[in-house]
């Protein structure tokens, strides 16, 4: 009498392996390549995870490929081997200029995506001459990361300008014995440094790129580098400022600095390295001057896709949806772009209770739409070379006037160069 019930049992056993083999098999794999690592890819695997489980007919298959810039390489390898691109590829915004020459590149607008709950500052963030190069997805924006003890220690307040920051940096140190700041600005600081003065400014034309490859610097017209150097060396010179150009988090955590520059991507890290040692404070980032009201541009990265199906678009829609933001804001520190996230019932509650992952959509919310990334050629060469002129302005080797000069004619030299080869 066993053996017939034991039949019964494999047969129904090899039924549910067969069924379920059949489910994998016609389900379409929507393969995303990522960036994400630590405590974003924890929260990327949880939002990736609910998809699959929810889903019959997709599968994602997301595989890390590395850093931002790692992925955008892998994704111009494929793309000149003609072969091997995935569906989606998450971007940081030095990928711009490539995107927009990329003829496999699929435009939100091309998608069809309903995009009219995403921030509307968020979304421009890639606007480009072709249309939407893809969706927000891990927005952030530059904080001002500080140590609220030794702050309270010193007796001072948060600046505002980096004139306010001059004034109380040397105060800081005095009655603290650490270094007020650490840091020397990149391209992703001067963007808001030099983007939010006179309300609006761009770093090249046609819109830092946005609008079609850039063919000359603005800020040597504008006098935005100019401005931002003789505030940054008044502040360099108290005395107060480190100039490290790495190791600058570890600085911070150690206590060895009472302030950073740093993405807001980085809150949940940052509290988790600090919990225990001292209160940590987040600010909106000093201005280089009062008349630089333009605020802050929305980094961080996008969601771009090589493969128009409807797949593909649901699981897009699924990274921008309410929820899915909720999970993604409340797990990392980047902002929720849907605004249906930002005026929920969750993450009302959640800010409530942890109001330093609302300071950067405040900040958001309250910049010009004007103030961009910048899209240009060799961007991390350009990227590390802002760094060493500021430094070389600080340690008295060139004149501010110089380094203008010598940063725009570095700029204007890769952008000629790569409109005779590509435009």
């Amino acid at each position: 009498m066993k053996k017939p019930v034991l039949f019964l049992f494999i047969l129904m056993l090899s039924t549910l392996i067969f069924a379920s083999g059949n489910s994998d098999k016609d389900a379409v794999t929507v393969t995303i390549w990522h960036s994400n690592s630590g405590t974003a890819e924890k929260a990327f695997n949880t939002l990736v995870d609910e998809f699959n489980s929810t889903h019959d007919d997709i599968v994602i298959d997301a595989i890390y490929q590395g850093r931002a810039n790692d992925v955008l390489t892998s994704v111009n390898a494929a793309t000149l081997a003609g072969s091997g691109l995935p569906d989606i590829a998450q971007l940081d915004a030095t990928a711009g200029l490539d995107m927009m020459y990329n003829e496999n590149l699929v435009t939100v607008e091309e998608m069809g995506i309903d995009t009219s709950l995403i921030i509307e500052s968020a979304y421009a963030a890639y606007s480009s001459s072709i249309g939407h190069l893809g969706v927000p997805f891990n927005a952030s924006s530059l904080l001002f990361y500080y140590n609220a003890d030794l702050f309270e220690e010193a007796g001072v307040e948060v600046p505002k300008t980096l004139d306010e920051f001059a004034e109380i940096a040397p105060v800081v140190k005095e009655k603290t014995g650490v270094y007020a700041f650490a840091g020397v600005p990149t391209t992703y600081e001067l963007v808001t440094f030099l983007g939010s003065q006179n309300g609006g400014e761009y770093i090249t034309n046609n819109r830092n790129g946005h609008d079609g490859v850039s063919n000359k610097v603005l800020f040597d017209e504008n006098g935005s580098f100019k401005n931002f150097l003789e505030k940054w060396k008044a502040l360099y010179d108290t005395g107060a400022v480190n100039n490290l150009t790495s190791s600058v988090s570890s600085a911070f955590y150690q206590g060895q600095t009472a302030s950073m520059l740093a993405s807001s991507s980085s809150l949940t890290t940052v509290l988790e390295n600090t919990e225990g040692l001292f209160n940590v404070g987040v600010a909106f980032v000093p201005m280089t001057d009062d008349g630089a009201t333009g605020g802050v541009n929305i980094g961080g990265g996008f969601l771009a896709s090589f493969t128009n199906s409807e797949e593909v678009k649901e699981v897009l829609e699924f990274f921008i949806s309410k929820e899915a933001q909720e999970t993604w804001a409340s797990s990392t520190g980047y902002m929720p772009i849907n605004k249906e996230s930002v005026d929920s019932e969750y993450w009302t509650t959640f800010i409530s209770e942890n109001p330093l992952y609302n300071v950067a959509l405040r900040q958001a919310l309250q910049s010009s739409d004007n103030v961009i990334g910048l899209w240009i050629p060799s961007a991390y060469q350009v990227y590390y070379s802002f760094q060493s002129t500021i430094a070389s302005v600080l340690n008295g080797e060139i004149t501010i006037d110089q380094a203008v000069n010598n940063m725009a004619s570095m700029i204007n030299a890769n952008l000629d160069e790569y409109r005779r080869q590509h435009v």
